[in-house]
């Protein structure tokens, strides 16, 4: 078996500068927790030039049984985290002015990534709806 995750894009500008993801995420309770998984690659999924650094704008969400983070690709073992997400608070958001600036430097890909804790047990599931642009 394996988690069952769902990424759809519902808004993309046309010259790939912005854009707005809904990902749903449900554990089988097997599989073990989600690290450094990918939900944003800025070629991949934008078309950006692989310099490319993004900028987290909003995060909304909703998680039962499970807390996670996201951080950015840097190129190292430990990214520095970008926003964390409690189950505790089921929200998110920010100033989209401003936003969470990719740092991840030359040696990054800057890859958004997702990291659970507790998503492996039975019965977790959540979604989330991230909104990124070109930084």
């Amino acid at each position: 078996m394996a988690h069952k995750i769902t990424k759809t894009a519902y808004q993309l500008s046309k010259n790939g500068h912005t854009a707005k993801y809904h990902i749903s995420l449900v554990s089988d309770g097997v599989t073990a927790e989600l690290s450094k998984y990918v939900i944003i690659d800025p070629v991949a999924d934008l078309g950006l030039a692989s310099n490319a650094r993004l900028v987290l704008e909003s995060v909304q969400y909703n998680f039962i049984g499970f807390d996670a983070y996201l951080d950015f690709d840097s190129g190292n073992p430990d990214d520095p985290m970008a926003w964390c997400l409690s189950r505790q608070l089921d929200r998110g958001g920010f100033d989209p002015n401003t936003g969470v600036k990719d740092q991840s430097g030359l040696s990054g890909t800057g890859k958004l990534q997702l990291n659970t804790v507790g998503f492996n047990a039975a019965g977790s599931k959540g979604s989330m709806i991230v909104k990124v642009r070109n930084g």
